[in-house]
């Protein structure tokens, strides 16, 4: 009886060892995944608004108010990790109305956020002061009953970090700015909120120094650049270094609604930045294309980039790797002939839709081929500056 209550105790401490080993290599590594341009669109929105399905005992929505179909193509890329971040081009305020160029969104879609892991939000962009004042504070106060973190504002009177950092075991501090605003906070709104501004160089490298130290990896959300400019500013890259040589590690740009090539270089302490300049719209109503002039690629509006950072530590030191997924809008006119200007606009993985055609009895084969090329155009000119080991298109 002794000699198999030994057993047991053994069999006992194997598994807590083996459950505790597991437990530890889940802790040595993170994953935050990283999306382009979010941005509500009256068609957008009217299409969640058309497939919205209430409870017919309660009266209230099962579906987040429709917003849950403009995910439902894209929710299994985001299954491994461990955070999403988004960039949230509008604000939530009522009465949830706008127009064209001055957006705003009823809170259904944070709803959508959450169930989409999209927990994570950058609000520093040229949109976010669309419904004025009061409306950032309502959009504020929504995403925090929510338990959806912001970055990019902060109140004035906040002692709280100029970001947010996750993470346990390896602590990531995600820092956010904007370099364009379309509308000005007055003298009055300043004293209580501020908006990070991208080129207000003293106050970020401060904002740097104050959060590198609390945290193992920084990342920096820039909204800067031209719109449609499929290259970056030598103005930008310029303060995106400076950036990166105060202890910023990774960067992820937004603004341009086109993606925009990545790269890599060593700071002066020895460590090794990565920066997407621009990772594209992860969904909008926009239908343009511009030809980069060095790559000879047509970037399209109707397409953008997921950053997966994957990050890894080993002896206390962090590794990092990027696995980028290329998706699209798609974008097309609603089937049901009751909504003549209608459009379905959903983001889906490229090679994702690939997979679909495949399966379905259509001869699709022009198609195939015209989406494959544009992985193989978004690939050549997302590596314009050079090929890196560490970062790799996702291609399942």
């Amino acid at each position: 009886m002794k000699k198999i209550y030994c057993i047991l105790i053994l069999v006992i401490s194997v598994s807590i060892s083996y459950c505790t080993i597991i437990h530890s290599q889940q802790n040595n590594r993170l994953t935050i995944a990283f999306i382009g341009d979010v941005i509500m669109h009256g068609p957008v929105k009217s299409f969640a608004y058309r497939n919205n399905i209430n409870d017919p005992q309660t009266g209230k929505s099962i579906n987040n108010g429709g917003f849950d179909i403009l995910f439902e193509n894209i929710t299994h890329e985001f299954e491994s990790a461990d955070y999403v971040v988004a960039n949230m081009e509008f604000p939530v305020a009522p009465p949830y109305t706008g127009k064209a160029f001055v957006f705003n969104c009823p809170p259904y879609v944070l709803d959508t956020f959450k169930k989409n892991n999209i927990t994570i939000v950058s609000i520093a962009n040229n949109h976010i002061l669309d419904q004025g004042y009061e409306g950032l504070v309502s959009t504020i106060k929504i995403l925090e009953s929510k338990n959806i973190q912001y970055t990019g504002v902060n109140k004035t009177d906040n002692d709280s970090l100029p970001g947010v950092i996750v993470g346990n075991d390896i602590k990531v501090g995600i820092i956010a700015y904007t370099g364009v605003l379309n509308h000005e906070l007055s003298h009055k709104y300043k004293k209580l909120i501020r908006i990070n501004n991208f080129y207000e160089t003293e106050k970020v490298l401060h904002d740097i120094q104050e959060i590198k130290s609390k945290c193992d990896f920084l990342v920096m959300v820039a909204h800067v650049g031209n719109e449609y400019s499929t290259q970056p500013s030598l103005k930008d890259k310029k303060l995106i270094k400076k950036y990166c040589e105060a202890g910023v590690d990774c960067v992820i740009g937004h603004h341009p609604h086109v993606i925009q090539p990545v790269e890599q270089f060593k700071t002066g302490d020895g460590r090794v930045c990565t920066v997407f300049y621009s990772v594209g719209n992860f969904i909008a109503n926009q239908s343009s294309t511009h030809i980069d002039s060095t790559s000879g690629v047509d970037c399209s509006t109707r397409e953008g980039l997921i950053v997966n950072v994957v990050l890894k530590r080993e002896k206390e030191k962090i590794h990092d790797e990027y696995l980028v997924t290329p998706i699209m809008i798609y974008n097309v006119p609603d089937t049901d002939p009751q909504y003549t200007y209608g459009r379905r606009i959903q983001p889906i993985a490229i090679q994702h839709f690939i997979n679909k055609l495949n399966t379905e009895i259509n001869d699709n084969a022009k198609e195939i081929k015209r989406l494959n090329d544009r992985i193989r155009g978004i690939k050549k000119h997302l590596f314009l500056y050079g090929n890196y080991e560490n970062i790799v298109v996702n291609i399942p």
